[in-house]
Parts: structure tokens; sequence; C-alpha cells
């Protein structure tokens, strides 16, 4: 019951941070102008800032794969969508990701299972235990899962989120 409660209040805490920032941020620009603000990386195609300014329903900070593909579900619903991310460089080591057959139906769910194509994607059908030099296998029941490279999911994923602003 305390694990709920500490989950909770790191909640409301992150909640009441991003509040503070978005309030911040905009006093930064009223005050002191855009141009003296950093800029982030951003998924979506610079049109002019004068365009982008009021025409924002969702702000999403982190273009990982919860902040893609968010920004992708919520885009697909006629949402204007804006995604900050600090870098969209490819993480400088070896980084391998793995969607559980769960995972991989609610990829299908969302309609972003093409993202795990042509990516060199393997097949997962199940999982080897080990225990005291033996091991057993315990298969998936109905959906393989997917093994593959984070960084090139990844990219699937905010070009299939940027797609729909075309």
């Amino acid at each position: 019951m305390s694990d709920h409660y500490i989950v909770g209040v790191a909640g409301v805490l992150a909640s009441l941070l991003s509040l503070v920032f978005l309030y911040y941020n905009n006093f930064l620009v009223r005050f002191r102008g855009r141009s003296k603000l950093k800029r982030p990386a951003s998924m979506e195609s610079p049109r002019g800032n004068r365009e982008a300014v009021g025409t924002t329903d969702v702000i999403i900070v982190g273009a990982g794969v919860a902040g893609a593909a968010l920004a992708y579900s919520l885009g697909k619903d006629g949402r204007r969508v804006r995604v900050i991310e600090r870098d969209l460089n490819p993480p400088c080591r070896i980084s391998g990701e793995g969607l559980m057959p769960g995972g991989y139906l609610k990829l299908m769910e969302l309609g972003l299972e093409d993202c795990v194509e042509e990516i060199d994607a393997q097949p997962s059908q199940g999982l080897l235990l080990y225990k005291d030099g033996k091991g057993a296998t315990l298969p998936f029941p109905h959906v393989a899962g997917k093994l593959f490279h984070n960084d090139r999911f990844v990219r699937r994923l905010r070009a299939k989120a940027a797609s729909l602003h075309k």
C-alpha cells in the first residue's frame, strides 16, 4: 500500500514541476523574447516561429518509444502535437530492445506494427530460464515477441509520428 502512495506523490511532484516549467518557459518567451531561448530538437520540421505559436494542443517532452508512440496516437486523433527531444542523434552505445508479446500486441493496436519492419527485427518465440546448470523453455502462447536495435525502432516511431504533420 505504501508503494502506491510513493508513486502517487512522485506523480504529483512531476506534474507540479511540469507546470512550473511551462509557466517559466512562457515567462521567458514573453519577457525575454523567443530568440534568447535555446531551441531543443523537435520532430516537426520548422515552419517558421510565427506559425507554430498557439497551434499546439499537446506538448510531449521526450521522443523515445513512449513519447513517439503517444505523439502518433494523439496526432491520429486529430490533436496538434509538438514533441521536444534533447538530442535526436543515436546513442553512442550498443542498445537492444525487446517487445514481449503484450507489447507487440499493443503496438499493433496503436497501428505501429510496421515500425518493426525493415529494421532487422528478430522474432522471439519464448524465454529460456537457467538455474543450477539446467534450462527450461517457456514458449509464448499466441504471438511472438520482437527483438531489435533500439535506435532503429525509435527512428521508425519518430518518422511515423512526424508523417502525420505533413
